[in-house]
């Protein structure tokens, strides 16, 4: 049973590891800079470490049959992201992807080529690079026994711990920040009455406001590394409880960090 726990929990951590380094070079190349993704502070990704080895685990005895394993394992991850993206939602009001754009998605959670890009690749997890990575975590588990993922999981509930603490403070930070946009942009409308401008002229309107006036700047909370890191990892995060765009809460941020 010790042995099972350490090999389960050290794969765990090895696909975690995997799908945020696989997120943070495809965002990045895509971004063209370097864009530090993942929920956590630490480089791990974790839906991904739950969803492989759900699929190692739980669809195990159905790996020999090669369809049936890419559409179980379709179906698994595809579940585990629903569910995720549904949770976060619900718990923090968070949007953190969106497959809307994509064709045949179910309310922007998931999306069948997406789906199907998952499925293939847990068949060559299972089929080309589990057996080697099992190896590598064997011999982890034979030399560390029980101390690394013991370790491994107490770093884990700290980062956990410290990331939700900041995502508290980071949605309290946005709010206010949505609420100050919202109010120069409505005193910029009262005040131009009639005048009609472009989008761009009162998008930089309310930023000159805020630029010119240190006594807003004084009220307005300055975000932290992790708040800031957050907020700029996800280039496509929503949330119901904001009244500006992010876009707009970015440009402020940034504007705030100068002195």
């Amino acid at each position: 049973m010790e042995q099972i726990f350490t090999i389960v929990v050290l794969l765990f951590f090895c696909y975690s590891f995997i799908g945020w380094l696989w997120e943070t070079i495809y965002c990045s190349i895509k971004a063209k800079h370097f864009v530090y993704r993942g929920f956590l502070l630490g480089p791990i990704t974790p839906i991904y470490g739950f969803g492989v080895v759900g699929v190692l685990y739980l669809i195990e005895p159905y790996q020999q049959n090669i369809v049936l394993l890419f559409f179980l394992a379709l179906f698994l991850v595809t579940a585990l992201e629903y569910l995720t993206s549904f949770l976060l939602e619900k718990i923090f009001h968070l949007t953190l992807w969106d497959y809307k754009e994509v064709p045949l998605n179910i309310n922007g959670r998931v999306a069948v080529p997406v789906s199907i890009f998952w499925g293939l690749a847990c068949v060559f997890i299972v089929r080309v690079l589990n057996p080697y990575l099992m190896n590598i975590v064997i011999g982890w588990q034979q030399r560390f026994g029980m101390f690394l993922p013991l370790i491994l999981l107490m770093v884990t509930s700290f980062d956990l711990g410290f990331t939700l603490a900041n995502l508290a403070s980071l949605r309290q930070a946005l709010n206010k920040m949505s609420t100050t946009i919202q109010e120069k942009k409505e005193q910029l409308q009262t005040d131009l009455g009639e005048l009609k401008v472009a989008a761009e002229e009162r998008r930089q309107g309310w930023l000159t406001e805020i630029k010119e006036q240190p006594e807003w700047r004084k009220q307005l909370p300055k975000l932290n590394f992790q708040e800031r890191r957050f907020l700029n990892s996800f280039p496509n995060m929503k949330s119901k409880e904001l009244k500006s765009p992010l876009m707009e809460i970015r440009e402020l941020s940034k504007e705030l960090r100068k002195k």
